[in-house]
């Protein structure tokens, strides 16, 4: 009996993954060729790993969203030590949100969820699903608690935006300030 192969091999599949965020940073969109040109494979070679470009696209935003996990995991420990996702709360989480998307290396392929107009609604309901645990904000709390809580991940959202796409540029500084702002909301020390 021949030996079996692999379901995929994750560390050609990593590589092409990151093929696929440096093509759409550059070039701000990517099919199945020019990802497949990018990790310097055919294009059925690139298919081997990702039948569509449905599967592409999802694995793509998998791989960008397992780096902000491990990123903010790191966080979360630096300014809460000890805590984890399932211990900490709802301000702590959302402070190490804050943070890491005040200093997180981010460019437009970190936009994946919008970058392909057919998948945006797939992708951003992935985006939500993997995201909810660290960013949800319970209904049941106060409104004047929830409010803070809510402006502080919106406030969050929009450095991580920013950032991400370049649409306001702030300065360290600037981007410095509006963290600290929001982390008086939250109530929490840096």
């Amino acid at each position: 009996m021949p030996p079996t192969r692999p379901a995929h091999r994750p560390s050609t599949r990593a590589a092409m993954l990151e093929a696929a965020k440096g093509e759409l940073g550059r070039s701000g969109s990517l099919s199945l060729a020019s990802a497949a040109e990018a990790a310097g494979v055919t294009k059925p070679g690139l298919m081997y790993h990702f039948a569509t470009k449905a599967e592409l696209m999802t694995g793509l935003l998998d791989h960008v969203i397992q780096g902000y996990e491990d990123e903010i995991t790191d966080t979360l420990a630096a300014l809460t030590p000890g805590a984890s996702l399932a211990t900490s709360t709802v301000a702590q989480r959302l402070a190490a949100y804050l943070v890491w998307a005040s200093r997180a290396d981010l460019d437009p392929s970190d936009l994946v969820m919008v970058a392909d107009p057919r998948l945006r609604d797939t992708l951003i309901a992935r985006w939500v699903e993997r995201l909810e645990p660290w960013l949800a904000v319970p209904r049941e709390l106060p409104v004047g608690q929830r409010s803070r809580l809510l402006a502080a991940r919106l406030m969050a959202d929009g450095i991580w935006f920013d950032r991400a796409s370049g649409a306001v540029a702030l300065t360290t500084a600037e981007t410095d300030g509006v963290t600290q702002v929001a982390l008086d909301l939250l109530e929490v020390d840096r």
